[in-house]
């Protein structure tokens, strides 16, 4: 896509923007589960998954820069907002919740590994550890509700207005 292109020649979502929500659908949607069920064997891959989490935000806003975003279908002014608000939210709460993820195990008071093999210790510092597990656990519950939205929104526009929301996202066809 030519840097060119603008946002209202952009009809519907290309493949990589595709690939990377259904990537990211299933690493959040498997990092909740394994957040809320968390042990001792699963919490080295918990962590390694929330590091590459933290990467592909960042890899998705330096590609988000270049690559715009499709209009919106024929929609109420106050939908656009609210999508828009909640898509935006996602984005930095999901970014956030690596880093406050970060934050805790690297000051935890243990030695802690991704995939077993990837150190994340810095020093223990039980004030820093503490703030990072509450913003983790108080951020996780935003995300909920933040997917809540954006899943119901989704088959809001899919079922009710029938309408190639979620159409666009699925194939890339408006």
């Amino acid at each position: 896509m030519s840097s060119n292109t603008t946002t209202s020649e952009v009809t519907s979502f290309d493949k990589g923007r595709r690939v990377y929500h259904w990537a990211a659908a299933v690493l959040v949607l498997l990092m909740i589960l394994g957040g809320f069920t968390m042990t001792r064997a699963t919490s080295t891959i918990h962590f390694g998954v929330g590091i590459i989490v933290l990467a592909l935000m960042v890899l998705w806003l330096a590609w988000r820069a270049g690559h715009p975003r499709p209009d919106f279908l024929p929609m109420p002014r106050w939908q656009q907002i609210l999508a828009t608000s909640v898509h935006h939210l996602l984005m930095l709460t999901l970014t956030l919740q690596a880093i406050f993820g970060l934050m805790m195990i690297s000051f935890h008071e243990k030695s802690i590994n991704a995939f077993w093999v990837i150190p994340l210790h810095i020093v223990q510092n039980d004030t820093l550890h503490y703030i990072g597990h509450e913003a983790h656990e108080i951020n996780a519950f935003i995300i909920c509700g933040l997917l809540v939205l954006h899943i119901g929104g989704a088959l809001y526009h899919h079922f009710i207005m029938k309408d190639a929301t979620l159409t666009r996202m699925k194939s890339g066809n408006a």
